[in-house]
Order: structure tokens, then C-alpha cells, then sequence
């Protein structure tokens, strides 16, 4: 009886060894997914920004695949600033979400008063910034040729050569904010988008990927240096 006993003894600890084990390997493999979540919700996030090529879902997939995950879901459409998705490994489902800040990737301020720029404009910001109690800021407004000419070249060595430079600064002399007619803004963006509609403001953001950048609405069209004129350079 004593060795019959011994021998259930024994299965019993073999068989809550094994169990301990598959729940760890569990734990384990939900934890990797988790893991791999989030980094695709970062990844796909990323893609807002003006460091990537707005291809959220495809950042998402390649970053949940490095990470041994598949993915299941990507919610992540291209200049919204969120990104939620959901990947797995195995039967391990995971979810992971991340937003942009739209602080954090503005552009270098150069000026931070509203000296030089078009009195409607300035109006329009001293209301917005009044109205939202300080959650609204100015960040940058009017820049010397200079200093644009400092963020195209910036943008030269960032992104390698002037097209894909176009899609994020525009050129000197072509752009909005050298002729007072374009501010960045910080703080809560959502609250002025807000207030600009309430209040009937004369601001609204063309550029999708940069929700910080306000334009006087029915601005003059900018003119390149050939001549030609386009409101699509306006950073």
C-alpha cells in the first residue's frame, strides 16, 4: 500500500508540474503577445507622423510579425493620430492601442509671439487661446526666410532629397508661415478644432498629418520661384 501510495504521490507532483508548466508557457506566449500588440499599435501610430510614409496597417503587420504575431485587426487609418489593433500568437489574443502627440512631432518653434502675422490671424488666436482658458497655445507663427530656409535644409537631411522634403516643409519662400498667414498650435488641438467651428473662427488645417499647422481660411495662394502657384506647401 505504502509503495501504491507512493507511486500516486508521485503522478500527482509529475501532473501538477506539468499543469504549472502549460500555464506558464500560457502566460508566457499571451505575454509575447501583448508585447507584440503593442509594438505594432506604436509602429502604426508612428506612421501618422511626419517621420513616416503613412502606411499605418503595413508598419502594424511588419512589427507584429517581428515579434512572432499575426495580425488580426488594425484600426489605424492614415493621418488620424490612433491606432488600435489586435494581433495573436497561437490561441493568444492581445489588444493594444496608441495615440499621436501632436506636441511632440511639431516643428522646432521658432517664433513664439503673434509679431508679423496677418491682424485676421492674429485675432483668430488671441480669441481661440481666450476662449479655450490656456488649453490652446501658440507655438510658432510668422518665420524669417531664414529660419524657413534652416527647416528645409533640416528636412533635406532628415528625409534625403527634396520630394519626399516637399511632403513635410515647404520650400523657402513659398511657405505660409513667412508671409504671417500660417500658425502651429499646441496643446488640446480637438478642444480648438472645437471652438474654431463654435465660434466661426477663420482657421482651418489643410494638412491631415500635421494637426497642429492653422491657416487663415481663404489665404492667397503661395508662388514658387518658377512662377507657378499652389496652396499645397504650407508648413
Amino acid at each position: 500500500m505504502t509503495v501504491v501510495m507512493g507511486g500516486a504521490g508521485t503522478a500527482l507532483c509529475l501532473l501538477v508540474a506539468l499543469l504549472l508548466s502549460q500555464i506558464g508557457a500560457l502566460s508566457t506566449v499571451a505575454s509575447r503577445a501583448q508585447l507584440a500588440a503593442d509594438a505594432a499599435a506604436l509602429a502604426a501610430v508612428g506612421e501618422s507622423a511626419p517621420y513616416g510614409q503613412s502606411e499605418p496597417a503595413t508598419a502594424a503587420r511588419s512589427f507584429a510579425e517581428a515579434n512572432g504575431a499575426r495580425l488580426l485587426e488594425c484600426d489605424c487609418d492614415p493621418g488620424t493620430g490612433r491606432a488600435q489593433v489586435e494581433v495573436a500568437i497561437g490561441d493568444a489574443v492581445a489588444a493594444a492601442g496608441a495615440v499621436l502627440d501632436p506636441e511632440a512631432l511639431a516643428p522646432v518653434s521658432f517664433a513664439i509671439d503673434e509679431g508679423g502675422l496677418h491682424p485676421a490671424l492674429a485675432e483668430a488666436v488671441r480669441v481661440l487661446v481666450r476662449e479655450s482658458a490656456g488649453a490652446v497655445r501658440l507655438v510658432s507663427g510668422r518665420r524669417s526666410p531664414a529660419e524657413q530656409r534652416a527647416l528645409w535644409s533640416e528636412a533635406l537631411v532628415r528625409y534625403g532629397n527634396t520630394e519626399a522634403a516637399d511632403d513635410w516643409v515647404a520650400r523657402p519662400g513659398t511657405s505660409a508661415h513667412e508671409r504671417g498667414l500660417a500658425v502651429d498650435l499646441g496643446g488640446d488641438l480637438g478642444l480648438a478644432g472645437r471652438l474654431i467651428d463654435q465660434l466661426g473662427l477663420p482657421l482651418h488645417r489643410p494638412l491631415g498629418h500635421e494637426p497642429w499647422h492653422f491657416e487663415l481660411s481663404e489665404s492667397p495662394p503661395l508662388h514658387h520661384p518658377d512662377g507657378g502657384a499652389s496652396r499645397g506647401l504650407r508648413k
